[in-house]
């Protein structure tokens, strides 16, 4: 009993001030001198005063004076200040005074997304370990990345291979003892006082793989391309499982496989080189599950794969259909070539009608996959993959490492990354082969996934996309969980007021995101811990405690979590929209890409099966070249219209006090030469769809629309824009 009341009255307490004093949620960075901060939080109209300190960590950066400077824009849930001109690039700190103290602020430090090493969430002595976020290098020559041992406090500096404002690759140095180690980080940018915690790593030495290699022909392969090699190949792998692993090779040849072949842990199918090993299937009456099957810790290497009438090629770490196996990870594909089609040859159009069809009712999908894979510790690296259907799924994948590959899509085809966390998806070629074929991107599109977070879609080339949506990237998952009132029990606890959604997007909330998005505490976010009670009296855990209670003003939304996705210097060129948040987005960075007879990049915060708003995403730096598109955009109606950096908040109510859909959005230093504009809508006037943006330090160039801002949109600041209008 004494352990209740000190709760309710630590709730009493925590209550009362919250409501008492301004509190901070967010804040924009990168920025610099003469360029504008937004930063949100509660009771932001107390504020009656601003000052900005140019940070002095490094003697040669900086005057470390304190300057006043205006408020340009002040309401409860945001306010608005430019860095002084006359201030150098680099850290700073602002204070926000109000009656009872002050809230202070550092700007352009490291803001830490997540870590990935080598060994997924560990890295190994003379491994990597990449850091990702916002302003992670400022300066490559000053920045640092410190070990400090917990048993030995001395601190080890990991070098910096190479990085940039959104990433870092450090070196683990090969004489580090295995350990757990605690990380600061300093971007440059300043001295050890302006470093940041950047979590605990593990470093251990990794497991090596099975030495012992067994020959295919050793067992009664043949590679002349006519001899049936299933049982020989099944002889070759047990003989490797029964030896505790090792690798199956395959001398150069070609060799004819009639049925699946099933990896078990530890194995690895290994070619003597990809353009001298070809795996070949035939036309398949009965589709088995896949031509190359296994659940964990094995590898496929150079090698080629040729097979017509197919299922999915390579399936890694999957169960039943879209279950996941136990322990499913640890799985690598290297320097594989996929070539097959199921529409090879002379096909009369009724029998390539028929063979659509089949896939249709066969995949839920529509078509099958040329690579999917699911689990933790994923690779796929180097290979060149053309299938009938979709290039490459990834499904409750974590720690993947998906780089250098040319990935074609077949009929329906496209590519997506489902309800997965920490994904590098790099330097990968994505086109289609076929003009139904798409494009992809990140969903939650499954009933037993919550949330996406934590991508890096980074260096690519997505080109020649006509099918469908024609999206080259974008994120996708309708539905929810709960939309309505909620109250605050504990500062980690709340009951909601209102029926849940009784379709709810999965059956597990776990990881959902929670965003209060009106009443009291707008603008907070949280992930669900656990959910309890029955419907009509359900309560929510928090994985964080909120800052301020909410009360009977309060409504949020409990959706799908997509959190944190950077798509940085990709090139985009004749597809649909380039890059979009097409409902429920926190944190995304879109920037430094560029864009050839594309829709754009675009924000969409929407009604989809449920309230999906999008919050503190930024466009920063994006070029768009040629902006004439053809039935490319959100209005697949137009046949040609302007590309566009676009945000919407798709406002469907019209009365009063409705909560926006898009709030905190920033777009600065875009450049858009021809046909292109920015566009921002809301919609509705009495309740704007969107709240609270900069655009800033755009270009514009010859365009019929220019700048378009509805009335849906309040509180929002246009700086420095130059535009160009050409007659309609």
């Amino acid at each position: 009993m004494t352990k209740i009341r000190l709760g309710i009255l630590l709730h009493c307490l925590w209550g009362g001030t919250a409501v008492a004093q301004p509190v901070v949620f967010w804040f924009n960075d990168p920025v610099g001198p003469d360029e504008t901060v937004m930063v949100t939080g509660a009771d932001l109209d107390q504020i009656t005063s601003a000052t900005v300190t140019q940070m002095t960590g490094l003697s040669d950066r900086g005057t470390g004076r304190e300057t006043t400077i205006p408020i340009l824009q002040s309401n409860p849930l945001s306010l608005k200040f430019v860095i002084p001109k006359d201030f150098s690039p680099g850290l700073y700190r602002f204070a926000l005074r109000h009656a009872e103290g002050s809230i202070d602020g550092r700007i352009n430090l490291p803001t830490l997304y997540w870590r990935q090493g080598d060994l997924g969430d560990h890295a190994s002595p003379d491994g990597w370990l990449q850091v990702f976020g916002r302003n992670i290098v400022r300066d490559a020559g000053r920045a640092h990345l410190w070990l400090i041992g917990q048993e030995n406090p001395r601190r080890i500096d990991a070098p910096l291979v190479k990085g940039d404002m959104w990433r870092g690759i450090f070196r683990i140095p090969k004489d580090v003892r295995p350990g757990r180690y605690a990380l600061r980080l300093t971007n440059g940018d300043g001295g050890e006082s302006e470093s940041v915690d950047a979590g605990i790593l593990t470093v251990q030495t990794p497991q090596g793989p099975a030495q012992q290699q067994y020959d295919v022909r050793a067992y009664g392969a043949n590679g002349d391309g006519r001899f049936d090699n299933t049982r020989a190949i099944k002889a070759t792998i047990d003989a490797a499982k029964e030896a505790g692993g090792g690798t199956v090779y395959f001398p150069r040849g070609r060799y004819f496989v009639s049925g699946m072949i099933s990896i078990p842990p530890g194995v690895k199918l290994r070619g003597e080189r990809t353009d001298l090993v070809n795996l070949l299937w035939p036309d398949f009456e009965s589709l088995p599950a896949a031509l190359i099957h296994g659940t964990s810790r094995f590898s496929i290497e150079d090698l080629t794969i040729y097979a017509s009438n197919h299922p999915h090629v390579i399936s890694g770490g999957f169960q039943f259909g879209e279950q996941q196996a136990p322990g499913a990870g640890e799985i690598a594909i290297r320097r594989v070539r996929i070539r097959a089609s199921a529409f090879f040859g002379l096909m009369e159009p009724d029998a390539a009608l028929r063979r659509m069809n089949d896939f249709q009712r066969i995949y839920a999908a529509a078509a099958p996959d040329s690579i999917r894979l699911s689990g933790d510790r994923i690779e796929v690296t180097d290979c060149d993959v053309l299938g009938s259907g979709h290039s490459l799924r990834l499904f409750k994948a974590s720690n993947a490492v998906i780089t250098g590959n040319i990935l074609t899509n077949g009929r329906y085809g496209s590519y997506s990354l489902v309800g997965s966390r920490q994904i590098i998806f790099e330097n990968n070629t994505v086109t289609s082969a076929d003009l139904q074929g798409t494009g992809g991107g990140i969903t939650t599109l499954s009933k037993s996934v919550s949330a996406s977070e934590n991508i890096f879609i980074g260096g690519n080339t997505f080109k020649a996309i006509y099918g469908h949506d024609r999206e080259a990237m974008t994120t996708d998952g309708p539905g929810g969980y709960y939309f309505g009132h909620a109250r605050s029990t504990m500062p980690d606890r709340l009951s909601l007021q209102d029926r849940a959604n009784p379709y709810p997007a999965a059956l597990d909330w776990t990881d959902a995101a929670v965003m209060v998005v009106n009443g009291r505490g707008t603008g907070q976010y949280a992930r669900l811990k656990a959910r309890d009670g029955k419907p009509g009296d359900l309560s929510i855990t928090l994985d964080r405690p909120l800052a301020v209670a909410l009360d009977e003003t309060s409504e949020i939304t409990v959706t799908q979590a997509q959190q944190n996705y950077l798509v940085v210097g990709n090139s985009f060129e004749d597809t649909g929209v380039a890059a979009q948040a097409y409902g429920t987005a926190v944190g995304h960075v879109i920037a430094g890409n560029r864009s050839n007879r594309t829709s754009g990049f675009a924000a969409f915060g929407l009604s989809y099966e449920q309230f999906q708003p999008v919050w503190r995403t930024q466009f920063l730096g994006n070029h768009i070249l040629e902006g004439n598109v053809y039935r490319a955009g959100p209005e697949r109606a137009i046949f040609s219209n302007e590309a566009s950096i676009l945000v919407r908040g798709n406002q469907t109510a019209t009365s009063a006090n409705r909560p926006p859909m898009v709030q905190a959005i920033v777009i600065r230093g875009n450049r858009l030469d021809q046909d292109a504009h920015i566009e921002i809508k809301g919609f509705a006037p009495a309740s704007p769809g969107v709240r609270d943006v900069i655009i800033e330090d755009n270009i514009t160039g010859s365009s019929r629309e220019g700048l378009i801002i509805d009335r849906g949109v309040s509180w929002w600041i246009a700086r420095k824009n130059e535009e160009r209008r050409i007659q309609k």
